[in-house]
């Protein structure tokens, strides 16, 4: 009847019924429900793409950030045990924490490896960090003052004042380049500071560090 309502025999008017609410609806066509799941599915593939890119890099921020937290713990046990503590950076990407006892036995504190298949080393192509930290690029550990520590295994004490020495009692210098192999935007360091055991990590976007 072209109205939203109609009258009855009473004289009151009555809702339509479904019939007529259906007679009016117009529902999605095949056409269009396909485009609007051909479209969801290429925004979730360039989704998946970005993240695939970004990935390795947040797995290497992940292993360098827990990388440095355990050279600073180190650092604090030493000073606050005044104990001397060393931390020995073996196999690929092992990294053992000692503490030395006064009677010159030792405990074990940690046994921490590098995770997602990052591994101590310097990546192709990858330059030295700038400075003030650029201490050489040359091995994975490169510290210099520290003729005992250039190769793996590597061994470095925080001593009871927080500064770090190599095994010769000097001052420790130096950088420690992890990575993941033929992924140089993975490339990641942590600088040392000998006379304080102060440390800072460095990042590799692909083309600079930062």
């Amino acid at each position: 009847m072209g109205e939203d309502m109609k009258m009855t025999s009473s004289g009151l008017r009555a809702w339509p019924t479904s019939d007529n609410w259906a007679a009016g609806e117009e529902g999605f066509s095949l056409i269009e429900l396909l485009t609007t799941l051909a479209i969801i599915g290429i925004i979730c593939g360039m989704s998946y793409m970005a993240f695939a890119n970004i990935l390795p890099g947040i797995r290497a921020d992940s292993a360098m950030q827990v990388l440095q937290i355990q050279l600073r713990q180190a650092r604090e046990a030493s000073v606050d045990q005044r104990r001397n503590l060393t931390v020995t950076f073996q196999g690929t990407a092992e990294l053992v924490t000692v503490r030395v006892n006064l009677d010159g036995s030792t405990t074990q504190l940690s046994d921490y490896f590098l995770p997602y298949g990052m591994v101590y080393g310097v990546l192709a192509g990858v330059p030295d960090v700038p400075a003030p930290d650029n201490n050489g690029n040359t091995q994975a550990l490169d510290f210099h003052g520290a003729p005992g520590c250039t190769t793996l295994p590597c061994t470095l004490t925080f001593q009871s004042d927080g500064s770090v020495v190599d095994t010769s009692g000097n001052p420790a210098n130096g950088t420690i380049f992890i990575g993941k192999t033929g992924q140089s935007q993975t490339a990641r360091a942590v600088a040392i500071l000998g006379a304080t055991g102060k440390m800072k990590n460095y990042r590799y976007n692909g083309s600079v560090w930062h």
